[in-house]
């Protein structure tokens, strides 16, 4: 809002007076280079090779993002202004979004230590915006009228009167009057004769799909205002405070554990314990925070609207993890990453960082109690199949220089349970998923999509539905556990009848029989699984050449079960099999077991047919009937 002494005329600006322009001042050529700071904006923020111009990523799901930068110098005493030109929109196609809220802007100035993708939301951030509203602490009131492409802010601050320090800004030539009067001395902000960057005010820009270019010196076209310097004279007035630079030995840090367990917990307060490492916390809830999404939304809303910015979040945060890897930060990674697979490749791009994992296994009567509790917070629960499909995937990291390791930690932590406990009762719980597994067979997460199957590990379980991907062929590739002999494959499928999907991608598909195309009988081992997914999409592991793997039902089904040891191996063309087992050999499904197994040949290649057993988990389950033909 406008003070006392500047009121806004009707206009709701008021023209400069005679005389307010300053007089140009000479630069000096010892002045160190005054610009944007590469180690102190959001991710997505690029600043090009002037150090003055800048714009954020602004495709697909970054379009709806804010992104937010500082310079490298800061003040804590005296009265000095910069300016602001907005370049150019940046083209984006938000059908959901109005227009005069796509191409925005927001000029101003902020303390060190607080959100760089936050400015005018904070105690110690103001903002001047496009939408013609000054903000500070998350308010927001009319000031200066709107601005955009072509306009020119300049911002100036008065540090002189500590107890009664200003920021005012400027349009176009234009002074639009003192926004804010504030205590900068030691009982209000703190800025006056600040030590180190926390403390100092910097300039800050927060913009979202526009190009932008900084005025921080009179090189730069800055005409200060009248009684302002250039932002650049403080470095010589000794009233210039050097902001963050590149962290030395950069960490990441890679939170594991399943939902609900306490991770984010413990990353929030592992950063407020070392604020000197600034770490920049990596996950769905920072490009939820970049595209403003409210709190409320995020705890009650679970509609077609959330659904669509989970999705953008996850694009967004595989988007950020690459740019992250080229940056000279310290970095915390906050999902389940259950996955030894996900693990691996999030961390592949990062080199040259140390890195470390830090599990949070707690035993589990307490991960029940804080699953409750985030649950009742957030207004629902975790899908339990989601849970599920996490635990039977678990596996704990384990050091690079472990034995027979493949991950590239150089520490891991397990900062509540140690592992030993952590296996025990890990184990404990896979074993307590025996008999569940079948209800994750379903039409709807047979008709998933493979996007859908790979963001699942990225993800933070928000997502509705049934979930099957526990046995996802992209899991089952990645096992660490090696294939059976191929004679010990055999074909076989879930009671649950084929999908439309399923009968769609197979014309041959007959009730439930199936003949499968040439291209996956020729020179290809094949391998059923126990549901019609294992056929269903054009990418799967049963068209790879030379995958001989049924893998071990650890893996897939039910901890401690046996498959049928029989299969798909090669016979002498025409030569009919007769093959007999007993009950013992199928004891992952309960018996009984049929009492023979008839397999005929067709082109090398045995046909399965029907043979019903009942099973310990309520239901029928029947061997896939195939042929594999030419």
């Amino acid at each position: 809002m406008a003070s006392k002494k500047h009121p806004l005329g009707a206009s709701g600006t008021n023209e400069a007076p005679p005389g307010k322009r300053g007089k140009l001042e000479t630069p000096s050529a010892s002045k160190p280079k005054v610009a944007l700071n590469p180690f102190d904006c959001n991710l997505d923020f690029s600043i090009e090779s002037d150090g003055i111009s800048g714009s954020a990523l602004h495709n697909e799901g970054f379009a709806y993002c804010w992104s937010g930068a500082r310079a490298n110098f800061g003040i804590r005493g005296g009265k000095y202004c910069f300016g602001c030109r907005v370049i150019e929109n940046q083209p984006v196609v938000m059908e959901d979004t109005a227009k005069e809220q796509q191409n925005l802007c927001r000029v101003g100035l902020s303390k060190g230590e607080s959100d760089v993708g936050s400015l005018g939301e904070s105690m110690s951030s103001f903002g001047y915006g496009g939408t013609g509203k000054f903000s500070h602490r998350g308010n927001f009131t009319t000031y200066g009228g709107p601005f955009g492409a072509g306009d020119t802010i300049i911002c100036a601050v008065d540090l002189e009167n500590p107890s009664h320090a200003t920021i005012s800004f400027a349009k176009n030539g234009r002074w639009l009057g003192v926004g804010m009067e504030f205590d900068a001395g030691p009982r209000g902000l703190g800025i006056t004769g600040a030590g180190d960057y926390k403390n100092a005010l910097f300039p800050h820009i927060l913009l979202k799909n526009v190009k932008i270019r900084m005025m921080l010196s009179i090189d730069h076209g800055l005409q200060p205002l009248q009684g302002y310097k250039a932002w650049d004279a403080a470095i010589l007035d000794g009233n210039a405070v050097r902001g963050p630079e590149a962290a030395a030995n950069c960490e990441i840090i890679m939170m594991v554990g399943l939902p609900g367990s306490g991770k984010t917990t413990w990353a929030e307060k592992w950063c407020k314990e070392h604020p000197e490492k600034r770490y920049m916390v990596l996950g769905t809830n920072l490009a939820l925070d970049q595209m403003k999404v409210p709190g409320l939304m995020r705890k009650k809303n679970y509609g077609e609207r959330f659904e669509r910015l989970m999705d953008r979040a996850t694009k967004i945060f595989n988007k950020l993890i690459e740019r992250a890897s080229k940056t000279s930060r310290n970095f915390i990674i906050d999902q389940t990453n259950v996955y030894r697979s996900a693990r691996i490749r999030k961390l592949k791009p990062f080199k040259n960082f140390c890195k470390t994992a830090v599990v949070v296994f707690p035993d589990p009567e307490e991960l029940k109690r804080r699953t409750c509790a985030r649950a009742q917070e957030m207004g629902k629960e975790v899908p339990q199949e989601a849970v599920n499909e996490m635990l039977a995937n678990f596996l704990l990291p384990n050091t690079k220089d472990s034995l027979n390791s493949v991950e590239p930690f150089d520490e891991v932590r397990f900062v509540e349970l140690q592992r030993n406990d952590a296996e025990r009762f890990l184990a404990e719980m896979k074993d307590g998923l025996s008999g569940k597994k079948n209800e994750s067979f379903s039409s709807t997460a047979i008709k998933r999509s493979a996007s859908d199957r790979s963001d699942r590990e990225d993800s933070k379980a928000f997502r509705q539905g049934s979930y099957s991907s526990a046995y996802a062929l992209q899991d089952i590739r990645e096992s660490p556990h090696g294939p059976p002999h191929l004679q010990s494959q055999v074909p076989y499928t879930s009671a649950h009848a084929p999908s439309a999907s399923y009968l769609q991608d197979h014309d041959s598909v007959y009730g439930r029989q199936s003949t499968f195309p040439d291209r996956f009988s020729r020179d290809s081992s094949i391998s059923s699984y126990g549901n019609q997914q294992g056929f269903a999409r054009g990418d799967l592991y049963a068209q790879r050449p030379s995958m001989t793997a049924l893998y071990d039902d650890r893996d897939i089904y039910s901890r401690g079960s046996t498959l049928p040891h029989h299969g798909l191996g090669s016979r002498p063309y025409g030569a009919p099999l007769q093959e007999s087992y007993d009950p013992g050999r199928t004891g992952g499904f309960g018996g009984p077991a049929p009492s023979s197994y008839l397999t005929p040949q067709v082109r090398g290649y045995p046909g399965a047919y029907d043979r019903s057993m009942a099973g310990q988990y309520g239901g029928v389950w029947s061997y896939l009937h195939c042929q594999m033909t030419g």
